[in-house]
């Protein structure tokens, strides 16, 4: 057998989703060549990936055409890639060994969010993989009793059925309210992400609380969220409320991994009769209007609701597929995520703070003034949320402003500090496509001017 043609043969096997050869995707380790047998790890990038097996019986197709082939003994296993934004030096040092960040949300309470958060996770854990779940819901935080860990008063992460479990609800007891003003909770929401040990974890969920305020907007800008799943009940109302928590998602560049449709529909035991108690649809439209996966329907189970009362876990293939799905999204999140033209690969200030140089990731570079990057700030202390209007004065603004500091927010965007001593105006959080739009604006400036005096010399 020769290593050349059994790389050759493999090399014609694909992967359905990213259309490409196995070994240009790294999914062949360890191969070893005996002399009647040939050995080697199909490696996925993620658990419950479907067509594991298929891929593996394509691969035996493809060696039958090789010389002398031998018995072939292939390991399918799997290992999870990191999103390449959690490398940045601000992610905190908890999470340094954390490889993907899953919110879980809801634009409206009552849709079963965290039942489908610990259903979710379990099937993750159950697949071998290493899970966290973060409760940050304040407004009623329910994973303790669903994982049976009630009362615990903790700090540190607990462990049941094989993942790490922080909640808010551990912060008080069933009798005491949770009573937390936003910026409080969003102090927490920091916290529970830079201050807990999590360890490795292949995925962290986060159970987020229903619609979009500041906890959502606090996790964004803390750390690169590898994407968000979106729970909705089959509801038309519920559908445009989902609208909501889809639309701040996507405004803070968070991708959307699929829409999951819990309540769809009750079938009475012993019967095979399904009954629509809450409409059906409202998944699939919120889907379709939005083109994204709609990853699966979850139906009313009195065996699920006992599961969860009791703190124990039910098997379900229908659970094992969305989360199969899931892992998927996540993966094909992970892997072009350095594609976008509106990611930088480099941002470094030169000048003495004085001017800012971008180089995107299509390559195309960016010189920007401190000074026009202050004058443009969108915050609310210099343009009116409402009219859009601009507030700030250009002649207000100290003609050599400098920017101190630039710290990545989330996935979408990095925070400028500036030597600007005017009230509310030392700070602002610019987003990549808006720091792209400055960029373009500065060059289309360069040329016109360019052009003028090339005009008034001729």
């Amino acid at each position: 057998m020769d290593a050349k043609e059994i790389t050759d043969a493999l090399a014609t096997v694909t992967d359905s989703y990213f259309k490409k050869d196995i070994i240009s995707l790294g999914y062949v380790k360890g191969m070893t060549i005996g002399k009647d047998t040939l050995r080697f790890s199909l490696r996925l990038p993620a658990p419950l990936m479907p067509g594991h097996e298929v891929i593996a019986q394509k691969c035996r197709e493809a060696l039958k055409n090789v010389p002398d082939i031998g018995e072939i003994e292939i390991k399918k296993d799997w290992e999870v890639q990191r999103l390449p934004s959690l490398n940045a030096p601000n992610t905190p040092q908890a999470l340094k060994t954390v490889k993907n960040i899953i919110a879980i949300a809801s634009g409206k309470g009552g849709v079963g969010k965290s039942t489908v958060t610990v259903c979710i996770a379990e099937a993750f854990a159950k697949a071998g993989a290493k899970v966290g779940i973060l409760d940050i819901d304040v407004y009623g935080p329910s994973i303790p009793n669903m994982v049976g860990l009630g009362d615990h008063q903790l700090v540190e992460p607990v462990e049941a059925h094989g993942m790490k479990i922080m909640s808010m609800g551990f912060l008080a007891t069933k009798d005491t309210p949770v009573v937390w003003r936003g910026p409080i909770a969003s102090q927490l929401v920091q916290q529970f992400l830079g201050a807990v040990d999590w360890g490795e974890l292949d995925y962290l969920f986060v159970d987020m609380p229903p619609g979009t305020g500041d906890i959502q907007l606090t996790l964004s800008q803390s750390v690169p969220l590898t994407g968000a799943v979106i729970v909705t009940t089959p509801q038309e109302i519920a559908h445009t409320i989902a609208e909501k928590g889809l639309r701040m998602f996507q405004q803070v560049k968070i991708p959307i991994l699929g829409i999951v449709e819990n309540m769809a529909g009750f079938t009475p035991p012993g019967s095979d009769e399904v009954f629509h108690i809450f409409g059906e649809g409202g998944g699939k439209s919120a889907a379709e209007e939005f083109d994204l996966p709609l990853l699966g329907k979850i139906t009313l189970r009195q065996d699920l609701r006992e599961a969860m009362d009791a703190g124990t876990f039910v098997e379900d293939d229908n659970i094992k597929s969305i989360a199969s799905l899931i892992a998927v999204e996540a993966m094909m999140i992970v892997t072009n995520e350095e594609l976008s033209p509106f990611s930088p690969q480099e941002m470094n200030l030169v000048n003495d703070g004085k001017t800012l140089i971008i180089k995107w990731q299509d390559n195309v570079e960016h010189v920007i003034s401190a000074f026009n990057i202050r004058f443009r700030c969108p915050c609310a202390h210099c343009v009116d949320e409402i009219t859009g209007v601009q507030l700030i004065k250009e002649e207000n603004i100290p003609p050599n402003v400098k920017i101190l500091e630039s710290v990545p927010v989330g996935r979408y965007g990095v925070k400028f500090s500036f030597d600007d001593p005017s009230p509310g105006a030392n700070s602002g959080i610019f987003t990549f496509t808006f720091l792209r739009q400055l960029g373009d604006e500065a060059v289309l400036l360069i040329s016109t001017e360019v052009k003028n005096h090339v005009s008034t010399t001729d």
